[in-house]
């Protein structure tokens, strides 16, 4: 039997969202104990960080687990008027999406000696690499086939049979081609910035470009890179020191997508703000960190509509100074307190930073 409708439950069951509900930014946090670095730092800079990602589930508009709504359709019967054809409705098919990701960075940079309106230019090149483990299942109560009295009851109940195996069958399949496990270098990017410190303010002002450099394929499996586009990230930071011991800290930025070249979705736009407050001790800076970024721009051409991305995340951290090797070193750790569109889960990232 050719079952209409089922093709469209292949495709839609898994579609995935903006860059597979991951926007390309840090959502582990990038503000931590380094905005109590010294005021004249200058020289080479080398970074690296390693991240854990558990993914509890992928949320929906309404922020709970995804659910996709599945076509109705009719079951063509060899030699029988389509007036007369067995059809049934639209249902919904609940997506349980989990997974981990572990990422490596690799930084390196310059903050220029000289200063230029009385702060330095700063550049940045980060490399990532990760490797990722995604789990996907999606399940859909059978529907029911609704028959014309004029079909015999034998012939009903074979149809019957054969419909739900296919239907199950197609749902597997999409289950077992949206999970995997993949490895390899992930998107690069290229940052440029102007920074000004003195004793109490730490400025910096830039943007980033973010380049289509990791491993990405159309098909719905899983993937390292975020798509055959690129991004151009502006963003504003400032920190403030009332006194030696303290410190707040604010991070605005603004993700502007190109068209994905490989499906042509073009994610929508998105701003965020980072915020963060530390208090040194004779050990090291601990303090709290939060997140939130929103999509303010539909997604065109994507299956499952605006899907404009939303999360709110939350945690602390630690940074103290390597004894030996003078450079910094900041463990942190940070939840989604709440999301729609995007990746629930939790984020513990181990940075080393150290200006030469």
């Amino acid at each position: 039997l050719r079952i209409a409708g089922l093709a469209a439950l292949a495709c839609s069951a898994t579609v995935h969202a903006t860059e597979g509900f991951e926007p390309r930014y840090n959502l582990a946090g990038s503000l931590g104990g380094e905005m109590f670095a010294p005021p004249q730092q200058s020289g080479w800079i080398g970074g690296l960080a390693a991240t854990h990602i558990s993914v509890a589930k992928v949320t929906g508009d309404d922020g709970r687990a995804m659910a996709i709504g599945v076509p109705g359709g009719v079951v063509p019967l060899p030699g029988t008027p389509p007036a007369l054809y067995p059809h049934f409705g639209a249902s919904v098919a609940q997506v349980a999406a989990t997974g981990t990701m572990q990422r490596w960075d690799l930084a390196f940079g310059y903050l220029s000696r000289e200063e230029y309106g009385g702060g330095r230019l700063v550049w940045v090149v980060d490399l990532p690499y990760g490797h990722k483990d995604q789990h996907f299942v999606g399940t859909a109560a059978l529907p029911t086939l609704q028959w014309s009295p004029l079909i015999p009851a034998p012939v009903q109940a074979a149809v019957q049979t054969q419909f739900a195996s296919q239907y199950q069958g197609a749902l597997g399949a999409q289950n077992e081609g949206a999970s995997g496990i993949v490895s390899g270098l992930g998107d690069a990017e290229l940052q440029g910035g102007w920074l000004y410190v003195t004793e109490k303010w730490r400025l910096l002002a830039g943007a980033s470009v973010i380049l289509p450099t990791g491993k990405y394929g159309a098909s719905n499996k899983p993937d390292i890179g975020n798509g055959n586009f690129k991004t151009l990230r502006p963003a504003v930071q400032a920190a403030y020191l009332p006194t030696p011991q303290i410190a707040f800290a604010a991070k605005l930025s603004v993700g502007l997508n190109g068209r994905n070249k490989d499906n042509q979705l073009r994610s929508g736009n998105w701003a965020g703000v980072e915020a963060a407050a530390g208090y040194k001790t004779p050990v090291g800076v601990v303090g709290l960190h939060a997140i939130r970024l929103a999509q303010y721009q539909d997604d065109d051409n994507n299956p499952l509509g605006a899907s404009r991305f939303r999360a709110t995340n939350g945690g602390v951290f630690f940074t103290t100074l390597v004894p030996g090797l003078d450079a910094a070193l900041t463990l942190q750790y940070i939840a989604t307190l709440s999301s729609r569109n995007a990746k629930d889960a939790n984020f513990t990232q181990l940075r080393l930073v150290k200006v030469f």
